[in-house]
């Protein structure tokens, strides 16, 4: 596993964990409050996981991938809720 994936699937496991907890937890019309805490909370993980590895090479491209698939996790999960609170 490269060092790419492997520093990013963390952060996406939690962003895809957060959404199942917010699904289960709390009701439907209040997941769109949700959502940019979880957003805010993958940055912040994503960012100490990189400055822990304390190597610059591939630092930007790293955290571009971990970026991109959370934020990925999360229009999945807007999209989702906005089927959800329409139906």
């Amino acid at each position: 596993m490269s060092r790419t994936i492997a520093t990013a699937l963390p952060v996406w496991l939690a962003v895809a964990a957060a959404v199942v907890v917010v699904a289960l937890l709390m009701p439907a019309d209040q997941w769109w409050a949700v959502l940019p805490a979880i957003a805010g909370g993958a940055m912040i993980m994503t960012f100490v996981i990189q400055v822990s590895l304390q190597s610059k090479d591939g630092l930007v491209m790293r955290m571009l991938v971990t970026v991109t698939g959370a934020i990925l996790l999360l229009i999945a999960a807007s999209i989702a809720t906005l089927l959800v609170t329409t139906l």
